[in-house]
């Protein structure tokens, strides 16, 4: 399996290098094959959506949400650059939904051997049209990947694309529940997150069901049927079932994020001082566990202003054991659902008890962090962790919220979801904006733009999206 990973990981600098200046039209099929080997293709997929996802979102906007104190090109400020809108766009639609749609089509014309192979695309188009819809609103959708019968697609409203998402994701656990027993394709090369495990899969599509209905319930309660439903299904419940692609400390293999560092600045985050904590993010850790796994302070000198690049003076830094080769994309933790069980419950929507799934949400997340993350530099002691959840206050709403912003730490989508979702923490605007809050939505790439005439006129980059109340 490594040697999978290497020849694909190794496309990284193809990715990185790509110009903003190529076709970003997403109506033209750039593709050129008409079948596809999953254990070729969805590698392909796999490592250029992370890699685009940790190089552009996860350099570029990690400020939004003010995990970051300052990023470079970041969009915080209110506008959004075509390198970031263009490069973002063009890998969401081309790179990984256009490649996913001939995964799709040979195992759907296979059969049920290959339901497998057509469940996993099936769940990361559903997570891609997710994300893309939570960055831009409105979206391509009902008549996206289909340059034929749509060579100017129209854009769907976000509630449409999220409840489409649904169905996708309910689509791809039949599938899997409809796998014969005799058995399946062979993917445990091909795929990179779960080695084949399609119990793993079925988990993270109901996790991924429930993020996004408690996104429409900021807007429908009538969604909590659907809510208690899925949470009676398997979902990720422990860290060894977590959703992440691992990286590792060779040149070919790494994180992008930390080759950038080193590439553009040198040495490591540490010494250079290229990003730093927040503010916000920064005090909330104070007496944290985590502190010392996500900040390097020896001076104490505190987090830099939100209008302050990290690399000036002696700020804390972002510590080596978040930005460095080994580093796994994380996509999905069971700290996640364990807060939201825990919201759930004290909101009544649940008979649940608040408190418990509170604690084994923070329980976790601790021991995520601090003991079972692949390659950590820095590790907690079991009975350190033990004794802080110990200590915590009751648990309110309020506690329930602060704690979904540090367990989304590194997923800068996630966290900008949870601030969007619920207001919390409050955050200061940069001195600098030139809009009246934090960052509500992207631009639409120029190009998109200049090729579909259905792109919507952009709104104000304040202007909120519609799961916002």
């Amino acid at each position: 399996m490594k040697n999978i990973k290497l020849i694909f990981l190794s496309l990284l600098v193809i990715f990185v290098t790509n110009s903003c200046d190529e076709a970003l039209d997403i109506n033209t099929d750039p593709l050129v094959a008409t079948s596809a080997d999953p254990n070729a293709v969805l590698p392909f997929v796999i490592v250029g959506y992370s890699n685009r996802y940790v190089t552009e979102l996860g350099t570029r906007i990690m400020d939004v949400s003010q995990h970051f104190s300052a990023c470079f090109n970041s969009p915080r400020n209110g506008t959004t650059t075509s390198f970031l809108t263009g490069n973002t766009w063009r890998m969401y639609y081309t790179q990984v939904l256009g490649n996913l749609a001939l995964v799709e089509a040979d195992a759907a014309a296979a059969g049920a051997g290959n339901n497998n192979i057509n469940a996993i695309a099936k769940i990361f188009k559903a997570k891609s049209y997710f994300e893309l819809a939570c960055i831009w609103d409105r979206i391509p959708f009902t008549e996206a990947i289909d340059g034929a019968a749509f060579p100017s697609p129209n854009f769907d409203d976000q509630e449409v694309v999220f409840n489409g998402v649904l169905d996708i994701l309910d689509e791809a656990i039949a599938l899997i529940d409809a796998i014969p027993a005799g058995g399946s394709v062979d993917v445990s090369t091909g795929d990179l997150i779960y080695e084949g495990n399609m119990d793993n899969w079925r988990r993270w599509a109901n996790s991924l069901k429930l993020r996004v209905l408690m996104l429409i319930r900021n807007k429908d309660a009538s969604v909590d049927g659907e809510i208690t439903k899925v949470l009676s299904e398997p979902l990720i419940e422990n860290n060894s079932q977590a959703a992440m692609l691992r990286y590792f400390d060779t040149p070919a293999e790494s994180n992008a994020f930390n080759r950038l560092v080193e590439a553009f600045f040198g040495v490591s985050n540490e010494v250079q001082g290229v990003y730093a904590p927040g503010p916000v993010l920064y005090d909330m850790l104070e007496g944290d566990p985590r502190k010392d796994l996500w900040i390097f302070d020896p001076n104490a000198v505190g987090a830099p202003n939100v209008s302050t690049f990290a690399f000036q003076g002696d700020y804390a830094t972002i510590a080596n054991n978040v930005i460095r080769n080994d580093i796994p994309h994380i996509m999905f933790l069971p700290s996640e659902i364990d807060f939201y069980r825990a919201e759930l419950a004290l909101l009544g929507v649940t008979t649940e008890d608040a408190q418990a799934a509170f604690n084994t949400g923070m329980n976790n997340i601790l021991t995520f962090w601090g003991n079972d993350i692949p390659g950590a530099q820095v590790t907690l002691d079991p009975a350190d962790i033990e004794a802080f959840i110990a200590g915590m206050p009751a648990v309110s709403i309020d506690q329930i919220h602060e704690q979904l912003y540090l367990e989304s730490f590194l997923r800068p989508l996630v966290s900008w979801n949870t601030i969007r979702r619920t207001g919390t923490p409050t955050l200061p605007l940069p001195p600098t904006t030139g809009i009246s809050t934090v960052l509500k939505r992207f631009t639409y790439p120029p190009n998109e733009a200049a090729a579909n005439v259905n792109t919507p006129a952009n709104l104000p980059t304040d202007t909120k999206v519609w799961f916002e109340n």
